[in-house]
């Protein structure tokens, strides 16, 4: 089976990860020194065994391993996510900076909530630094990925005409990855008339942050996408604190986030990280097949599995087209329970 070495570029192939209703190798390998590999390797393996894993499905992801540069200049192992499981063309997704722990899960649905919050504290971003000479705008699509970059150069008498252009070039780069953070530096009556070219909506979507600096190697972009994730954080959990709680379009619990994503009313799914382990939720093959844990599910699934609430949960929310947003435990505005959603109206329900 060909093996998926990807960039976590979106949130397509963790859409994929999460569509088999049946169990899924989840690995995680964390930087630890490359002499002690085959020891870790070898209590990885023990833990899917312990899970029910095939000999199979345990191949798949050693030779996904193997096909993976998963050795680092300074003799430490990568940090990776690999997924692989009947069905499922083995993934392996590189997450320089993770920080988890060696370990490995043969369970339905996939887990997939620590490399969710590694990805959404690395959104993708657009920079450009501008000058009246020309600009550079750059992309970074997200998750430590590689930044492509596009030079526009002119001359300084019509900066300011040519400045819009950059500001349109700016907009279709972000429209190309998905971004809502624009990091704009440069000459300050440049970076002025640039924020002054986009769009009104173009605005009021997406977050400028502007600073000094004339090269794109002054600019801190990775500690710029992280502050940015923690304040679109604060807002979901002031958004959902107003919705829920002062609107009724909101559900927090278990039971109550379980029953809207049944419906197809949850718009942005909230989730604590770490997550409570002892929770549990059923689900069968639809997206919207989804019942706590405590519940009979019903016999019309065609194919019935137990899994972790925080998994199910994020299944059903992905695939049935709702964004999930990580949180940590006891953030200001969180869920009661750790888990709940900003709730679509009744008019807007999503059908699977």
């Amino acid at each position: 089976m060909p093996v998926r070495t990807t960039p976590l570029v979106g949130l397509r192939d963790l859409v994929e990860v999460l569509r088999p209703p049946h169990p899924v190798a989840s690995v995680y390998i964390g930087s630890g020194p490359a002499s002690a590999w085959p020891a870790r390797w070898r209590r990885l393996v023990d833990q899917l065994r312990c899970d029910g894993a095939d000999p199979a499905t345990i191949r798949e992801v050693d030779l996904a391993l193997l096909a993976a540069p998963a050795i680092t200049q300074a003799g430490r192992t990568a940090e990776l996510v690999v997924f692989a499981g009947p069905g499922l063309s083995p993934r392996v997704f590189r997450t320089p900076g993770l920080g988890h722990l060696d370990l490995a899960w043969f369970t339905a649905p996939a887990h997939v909530l620590p490399l969710l919050a590694w990805f959404q504290d690395r959104p993708p971003c657009v920079v450009v630094v501008a000058e009246r000479s020309g600009a550079d705008v750059h992309m970074a699509p997200g998750g430590n990925n590689t930044i492509s970059r596009a030079q526009l150069r002119f001359g300084e008498e019509s900066w300011e005409r040519n400045t819009r252009t950059v500001a349109k070039a700016c907009e279709a780069a972000l429209a190309q990855i998905g971004a809502r953070l624009l990091v704009i530096a440069g000459e300050p009556d440049t970076a002025r008339v640039l924020r002054e070219g986009l769009t009104p909506a173009t605005r009021a979507k997406v977050t400028i942050r502007r600073l000094r600096g004339t090269r794109t190697t002054e600019v801190p972009i990775v500690s710029l996408a992280s502050s940015s994730a923690q304040l679109w954080t604060a807002e979901v959990l002031s958004d959902f604190t107003e919705r829920c709680r002062e609107r009724g379009l909101g559900v927090e619990g278990a039971h109550e986030t379980l029953a809207a994503l049944s419906r197809g009313r949850v718009e942005q799914l909230l989730v604590e990280h770490p997550e409570d382990v002892s929770a549990t939720a059923w689900f069968g093959p639809q997206p919207t097949d989804v019942i706590p844990g405590d519940r009979v599910p019903p016999f019309a699934w065609s194919a019935r599995h137990s899994g972790l609430l925080a998994d199910v949960a994020v299944r059903a929310a992905l695939l049935s087209g709702g964004r999930v947003r990580v949180v940590s435990p006891g953030a200001p505005g969180a869920p009661d329970g750790g888990i709940g959603g900003v709730c679509r109206s009744d008019l807007a329900v999503v059908r699977p």
